[in-house]
């Protein structure tokens, strides 16, 4: 555990101040030359309870330490975690009181269910006017050589990245005079919260030999793929029912053919079309949440996928290939997840998208509408053929007409189509 230098908070009281305290005590020995009654005491002690509350409370936190640990905090929307914190009072002079502190995530990606508690907080060092969000767990009296453990159960709110890299333990002197404060680290945490997964439809990714799409790089080249039938259920469309057979038996069987699946699949993700259509940007979250869903499934179909994301002012463009053979799905997802639509969103590494248009199996664009696209430019570079967009609105084609346009609706299970 590493520990800060402990410094006195601005919030203390003023008769601990050693100006206040030096005062006190020559003016309690002037006085009493002075022959005064009563109020050489009153100042002398006001002298000892100051002097005696500086040093309990600034040598409060002195071999305090305290450790954390937890499961895993890489997590989707929806999920808990638990943490186990423990804080140790090392030494003979007890604790009247303690408080651990530390930031609050300002998209509020992560929050304990219980234990800690929010609130507004003012600075204590450079910036007394600026007030920040902290959460705080308050100790009432910790004695000698003594040790307290709890366990806090975390919920993922939204997709985000949260770092508690450091954390304030905070005390003071019986009197309540004195507050100190102490910058310590003790493990820090790092919760990865990814987006929202929902049920997703992947087939218009998927294609089959009737459908005569075998052929396009990145496919799985084979027009010999073997068929097998099966009995006709209800819903089965009639022209995959093998009429030959049925003339001659007399049952109806349904061709089923086997799926060709791309090897490889990019996706890039058009943040600017999405942007101040909503306060809270509804419909950019909504595609994030579907654009990772699709990920993870087409995973599990054994389909490699990439993703590029715009960059932005003091960030840099993402740019994962689904070629490299390093990256995984939840690399993707970890992207996602630390999105920060706060900053000014740029555009794309156009000549990355552009030569990798070339290589992979499908090229996905997913983007609001075809009149909010913020990369005109590049679509106009791409083949007219070289990829398909994934859209919010599909009936507002505008740069995209002539494209083939899918609805997100389309591919989320119970979603319109």
């Amino acid at each position: 555990m590493t520990k800060g230098k402990v410094y006195a908070s601005r919030f203390s009281a003023i008769i601990v101040s050693p100006s206040v305290i030096a005062a006190a005590f020559f003016g309690a020995i002037l006085t009493n030359w002075g022959g005064l009654a009563s109020l050489p005491v009153f100042l002398f002690s006001l002298s000892v309870v100051g002097l005696t509350a500086r040093l309990w409370g600034f040598h409060a936190l002195r071999r305090v330490n305290v450790s954390i640990s937890g499961s895993s905090l890489t997590m989707t929307a929806g999920d808990t975690t638990e943490i186990t914190y423990t804080i140790e009072n090392n030494k003979l002079l007890p604790l009247a009181w303690l408080e651990l502190c530390f930031d609050a995530p300002i998209n509020g990606c992560v929050a304990p269910d219980s234990g800690f508690s929010l609130f507004a907080c003012e600075e204590e060092d450079s910036s007394p006017e600026k007030s920040k969000a902290l959460f705080r767990r308050r100790i009432l009296f910790l004695m000698s050589h003594q040790s307290i453990s709890w366990n806090t159960v975390w919920s993922a709110r939204r997709r985000g990245v949260y770092e508690v890299s450091k954390m304030s333990l905070r005390s003071g002197d019986g009197f309540g005079l004195t507050r100190s404060i102490q910058d310590v680290a003790a493990g820090a945490l790092f919760f990865v919260v990814w987006p929202k997964i929902v049920p997703v439809d992947a087939s218009p990714f998927f294609r089959n030999v009737w459908q005569g799409s075998a052929g396009k790089q990145g496919h799985v080249e084979d027009p010999t793929v073997l068929r097998r039938l099966r009995d006709y259920m209800p819903g089965d469309p009639w022209k995959r029912i093998d009429w030959r057979m049925a003339a001659r038996s007399d049952e109806l069987m349904v061709r089923k053919f086997e799926t060709i699946l791309p090897s490889t699949i990019h996706f890039a993700l058009d943040v600017a079309s999405f942007l101040n259509l909503s306060e809270d940007n509804f419909e950019l979250e909504e595609s994030i949440s579907v654009l990772a869903s699709l990920i993870l499934e087409l995973g599990a179909a054994g389909i490699r996928c990439g993703l590029s994301l715009p960059g932005g002012e003091g960030f840099p463009t993402v740019d994962i290939s689904p070629d490299d053979p390093y990256a995984e799905a939840g690399d993707l997802l970890n992207s996602l997840a630390a999105l920060n639509t706060d900053q000014a969103i740029g555009g794309f590494d156009e000549g990355f998208i552009e030569s990798i248009s070339q290589t992979v199996g499908q090229l996905w664009l997913i983007v609001y509408s075809g009149t909010r696209l913020s990369c005109q430019n590049l679509t106009e570079k791409l083949e007219s053929g070289g990829f398909f967009a994934l859209c919010q609105d599909t009936n507002d084609p505008g740069y995209l007409a002539g494209r083939p346009l899918i609805a997100i609706d389309h591919v989320k299970k119970g979603g319109a189509a």
